[in-house]
This record gives C-alpha cells, sequence and structure tokens, in this order.
C-alpha cells in the first residue's frame, strides 16, 4: 500500500476519565504504521481528557473534541454524523470502555455505512433494554478485538452473534519509553528515593499499583500483612499506589490489623516507573481483572511478580515461570507466596528474568499496533 493509498481510522471513544484503555488508545496511534495509516481521534471536551489529549496532538495525531455534556448526550450522533460525512473516514474503531458506552457512534457509523471495529476494553452482560441495544447496534461491526482470551470467551457468550468476529489483541507497553525513565536511575538515587518515598532502609518494599476499589482484592493483601510481617522478622512494607472508593475501608483495615505503621497509601503517582524500580516485589491481588497491563510494567521494571489466577492475568503470568499465581481472596496463600519469594532467591531472579523477556517480546505496543494494523487491513480490503 502506497502513500496515496493512506486510510483514515477515526478513534473514538465517550469516555469521561483518562484511564488503562484510554492509555491503550494513545499507545496504538503512536505506533500504528503512519504511512498506511492517518488516526483522528474523536473524544468529549472534557478537562480530564486534557493530559491524554495532549499526548495524541503531540504525536502530531489530529483530536477533534465534541461539545457535549456527557456520554448520553445526543449532540455526539450529529457531530459524528458532521465527521463522517466531511473527513473522508475509511474506517471506524471504537473503543468501548463499559460494554453500553459508545452508542452514538454505532449509530453514526451505520448511517453512513461505515467498516466498524471494535475493542471491547472490560466486557460484561447488559441486561433489558440496554443488552437488546447493544445487540441491535453492533449487528454491522466488522470486527470485536478483546484484550484477552478471558475477555474473548466473556463476549462470546455474552453476544454469541459475533463469536465469529470475535479476536484477541492482548493489550502492550511502550517498552522504550518506560525503559527511558529508569536509564539515570542508579542504585544510589533508588536508595536515596527509597529513603525519601518509601521511608525504609533494609526492609522489603511489597508494591501494588491499582484503583482502590474492591475488585482489586487489596484487602486480601492487607489481611496478608501480619503472616508476612511474622515470618520476614517485620522487615517489610506495604506500599499501595493508587485512589479509589475503597480507601477509607483500607485505611480502617490496616489499623484493624494492627499494620497501620507498615502499610503507606501514596495515593495516585506519575512515577511508577521509579516506584517499581525502587520496590522488592509487585502484587496485584484483584478479584476481577480484564488482563492486567500493570503487571507488564513491573515486569520490564525487573520486579518479581504475585498475582491472582483471575480473568486475563495468567495470559501474562504462567504460574512458577515467570511469576506466581494464587487463587483470589485468600490472605494465606498470597502471604506464602510472597514469602517464598523473599526467601528464595533463584526463584525471584528467575521470575525478573523470563517475566522481562516475555514483556518485551509478546506484550510490546509495537506487536499490538502491527497486529491491529492487519485486522484494519483485512476490514478495508474486503468487498463491500
Amino acid at each position: 500500500m502506497n502513500k496515496a493509498a493512506k486510510k483514515t481510522v477515526l478513534f473514538y471513544t465517550d469516555t469521561h476519565f483518562y484511564g488503562g484503555a484510554e492509555n491503550q488508545m494513545y499507545l496504538l496511534a503512536k505506533f500504528l504504521d503512519k504511512e498506511k495509516f492517518e488516526v483522528i481521534l474523536v473524544c468529549s471536551d472534557f478537562e480530564k481528557l486534557k493530559d491524554w489529549t495532549e499526548k495524541f496532538t503531540a504525536e502530531g495525531i489530529e483530536v477533534i473534541k465534541l461539545s457535549v455534556f456527557h456520554k448520553h448526550d445526543p449532540r455526539h450522533y450529529f457531530q459524528l454524523k458532521e465527521i463522517i460525512r466531511t473527513r473522508k473516514i475509511d474506517l471506524m474503531h471504537i473503543h468501548v470502555w463499559n460494554p453500553a458506552s459508545c452508542r452514538y457512534a454505532f449509530m453514526a457509523a451505520n448511517r453512513y455505512n461505515l467498516p466498524i471495529v471494535i475493542t471491547e476494553h472490560d466486557p460484561f452482560e447488559l441486561s433489558g433494554f440496554k443488552g437488546y441495544l447493544k445487540r441491535k447496534l453492533t449487528r454491522n461491526v466488522e470486527i470485536v478485538i478483546t484484550v484477552s482470551e478471558a475477555n474473548n470467551r466473556a463476549m462470546e457468550h455474552i453476544f454469541p452473534a459475533l463469536a465469529d468476529r470475535t479476536i484477541t489483541i492482548h493489550n502492550g507497553i511502550d517498552v522504550t519509553w518506560f525503559e527511558s525513565q529508569l536509564l539515570s536511575f542508579s542504585e544510589g538515587k533508588i536508595k536515596e528515593f527509597r529513603e525519601k518515598t518509601f521511608g525504609v532502609g533494609g526492609e522489603k518494599v511489597i508494591l501494588s499499583v491499582a484503583e482502590l476499589h474492591e475488585r482489586k482484592g487489596l484487602k486480601h493483601l492487607i489481611k496478608a500483612m501480619p503472616a508476612i510481617l511474622e515470618g520476614y522478622d517485620s522487615k517489610a512494607k506495604l506500599v499501595l499506589v493508587g485512589t479509589g472508593p475503597a480507601q477509607a475501608d483500607l485505611e480502617e483495615l490496616a489499623v484493624k490489623e494492627g499494620i497501620i505503621d507498615n502499610v503507606l497509601f501514596l495515593g495516585f503517582k506519575k512515577d511508577v516507573p521509579h516506584l517499581m524500580a525502587a520496590s522488592d516485589i509487585f502484587v496485584l491481588p484483584s478479584e476481577k481483572e480484564a488482563f492486567g497491563l500493570v503487571l507488564l510494567e513491573a515486569a520490564i521494571a525487573g520486579l518479581p511478580i504475585v498475582a491472582s489466577n483471575v480473568g486475563g492475568i495468567p495470559e501474562v503470568i504462567e504460574d512458577g515461570v515467570n511469576g506466581t499465581l494464587v487463587p483470589p481472596a485468600i490472605s494465606g496463600r498470597l502471604a506464602g507466596a510472597i514469602l517464598e519469594i523473599f526467601n528464595n532467591n533463584f526463584k525471584r531472579k528467575a521470575y525478573i528474568e523470563e517475566g522481562y523477556k516475555r514483556a518485551k517480546s509478546k506484550f510490546s505496543a509495537k506487536v499490538m499496533a502491527e497486529k491491529t494494523g492487519i485486522v484494519y487491513d483485512e476490514v478495508l480490503g474486503a468487498e463491500r
């Protein structure tokens, strides 16, 4: 395909916040073959999306902001129709952050018989009218991309009519960028960072980066801390990075368990690469997890990993090879897995080495973009 045949792909989401799905949209746009595809991002003109849209602009990607109040605002539909009509869009890639989201994009694309590819970032069952509308609006979708095989199976169960059009393309990480953040992070700087940020000297730092939400299972990690402290001579500190509705309950639980002095709530932090490189182990005790992209970041940062055997996590972590998987919601198993890594230097090094290798070779954003580009080629090359 030569430059004259470059195709214009409209990325659309009606999200109101910048999270994991939105970051994957950015990475996909960044790494797509620019000789073949021109991306235009269309989203709502919300203040919370400003930092996100500026990242697209910095990559030379056009951003069109819709004047709407919320995702249910029907002006989405009319403004999208105008963009499709005037900008000669070849394909719309709808990023569905919630199964009931983006309905006006389906309507606008169907109005002009525009090919549709969708990525379902976190599918779950929709009831009543919402389920009916979703089935109706997705009848003409060419390809459904899911970010994990677990999500793929969920989609085939929830929307069986789409089963033969559903494929998995795993989320990816910008390995080059992540590693660049650590180039000057020397041992001396790590030591200083640990003392200033974590308030530790020789203690082990157990890190979890996640929304403070019930589904992330962080209460089980807090409940595991007494056993960890007993098994490791009280020389360990749990660091939780993130915000969310469960924070007050988690803080109260830490007090109740008598380990509040060994738990640090850091809130939202941007310097995740440094936080990871300065820690000793990464733990993701989720009860529900679509994929677990943060596990790839931890692997690139050189951390051994313990995580729950749920959702898409087993597609990232192979138990006993590049991390330890434990059943969800069992604090004793979490504690045992963490202590084993603390006390088994051979296993720790093996996890670090294999984790880094797999993250870089199998889950890079470049690989994700190449696979998505193949989907676009297939859809755009089909007879319509």
